[in-house]
């Protein structure tokens, strides 16, 4: 979020920058999948389970970009799995997932086999039980061991999304799956509440509230459904990323001046002030291995994207365009996302740029407005808001830019996703 910052003509580049594309080649795991069956064969309810488990299951694998799931073939009845795994075979698949999914009051359990079909031999066979009110989570944890299994990576189905949303007239934040399934509102402080951003651990999700009249930063626990303030000067208290250890927030703070980047330690709250400059410094993200920050400056005229190394606190500008915003630094190390536009009169656009700011890659191209980039775990995919639709919508894409599809249907604006860890 660039903070009150004038926009002055572009300035000369010294920097060469290179417009190119970015290709992805997944796996293609051949996958069979036949339906997943009821644990008691008479039970309507437990067949409509064993239906709707497959089908999050489904899209989670499809979604992965890892697997081409085969989904013809004989029927696992619960029988003797290994009688239908040569048929599987011999219709190109490599591995087969069978399932079979139980219901006892208000639990639910999935007993799950995944077979190597080359030897015959289980890769693994688990029973998941959980309660009933969260089946989805179930099939999340399925896809993910799945995904872990056959690639050795981890994957992204049991992460959720942060975000701020103004349907009930106020900005409010809210999470939800990765898929856009299972929302929930976390604040219901008839106020303005944005900017949210997840621990690594997942358990904590700090953001920027005005419930009291001041931009003041809260901590809410997800585990607990509590809520503390953790920074409440005067001025602007603005969340940057945790540090990967999360240990420390970076933080935008403005005290009464200018707006400069803060860490702030969360076991005895400690302050370490970052940048001392008379402009603004804002939306600071820890590089994946904490050893520098990525942050929006107007100290070279307009704001553009700067590197801060944290041993020396020395900064250097990593981006050249018209302007830039909303850093996020991905997972893997090698690129920072962020909302620019190379002109004036363009609309805010997704790029990605290296940190030698040599190589820029433009992901989307003018359709509507599209800010506040945040990326997927495993670094294949970004969220981020769009105007494309006519109104701020969370959309999702490659990383490469490729297939962009609406995360959900949901009334109102949303704003500032945020990608759990």
């Amino acid at each position: 979020m660039a903070l009150g910052l004038a926009c002055p003509a572009l300035a000369a580049t010294d920097v060469h920058i290179r417009l190119s594309g970015q290709s992805q080649a997944p796996l293609q795991l051949a996958l069979g999948l036949p339906p997943f069956v009821a644990g008691t064969p008479t039970r309507p309810e437990e067949a409509l389970l064993a239906r709707e488990l497959r089908e999050v299951a489904r899209a989670d694998l499809l979604f992965s970009r890892y697997f081409r799931l085969l989904e013809e073939g004989p029927h696992f009845h619960g029988g003797n799995l290994r009688e239908i795994l040569p048929e599987w075979k011999a219709r190109g698949g490599g591995w087969l997932l069978a399932a079979k999914a139980s219901q006892e009051g208000s639990r639910i359990s999935l007993a799950a086999s995944l077979l190597n079909l080359s030897s015959s031999e289980a890769v693994f066979e688990r029973t998941y039980r959980q309660e009933a009110a969260h089946a989805r989570q179930l099939a999340h944890r399925l896809s993910d061991d799945i995904v872990l299994a056959l690639t050795g990576r981890r994957g992204v189905a049991q992460t959720r999304i942060a975000f701020a949303n103004d349907q009930s007239g106020r900005k409010e934040i809210c999470l939800m799956d990765y898929d856009g399934a299972d929302l929930r509102v976390l604040t219901r402080d008839r106020s303005i509440s944005l900017l949210p951003r997840f621990s690594p651990d997942r358990r904590l999700l700090a953001f920027t509230g005005y419930r009291d009249g001041n931009p003041d930063l809260f901590l809410l626990d997800l585990e607990k459904g509590t809520r503390r303030l953790l920074s409440g000067m005067q001025g602007l208290n603005v969340a940057g990323g945790f540090s990967p250890d999360g240990t420390q927030i970076l933080m935008t703070l403005s005290r009464g001046g200018s707006p400069n980047l803060y860490a702030k330690s969360l076991s005895d709250g400690s302050l370490t002030r970052l940048t001392q400059h008379f402009g603004a410094d804002s939306s600071p993200t820890f590089s994946p291995d904490g050893s520098q920050v990525a942050f929006v400056s107007d100290r070279s005229g307009n704001p553009q994207i700067h590197l801060l190394d944290l041993d020396t606190l020395r900064a250097r500008r990593l981006t050249d365009l018209n302007w830039c915003d909303s850093p996020s630094w991905s997972p893997t190390g090698e690129w920072i996302a962020a909302a620019c536009r190379m002109h004036p009169k363009d609309k805010m656009d997704i790029f990605l740029v290296d940190v030698t700011g040599n190589v820029i890659r433009q992901l989307t191209r003018g359709e509507g407005s599209n800010e506040n980039p945040s990326w997927s775990p495993d670094g294949r995919f970004l969220v981020f808001a769009s105007t494309r639709g006519g109104r701020p919508e969370l959309y999702l894409m490659d990383a490469d830019g490729s297939a962009p599809h609406r995360l959900a249907e949901l009334p109102g604006g949303s704003y500032t996703p945020s990608w759990s860890w």
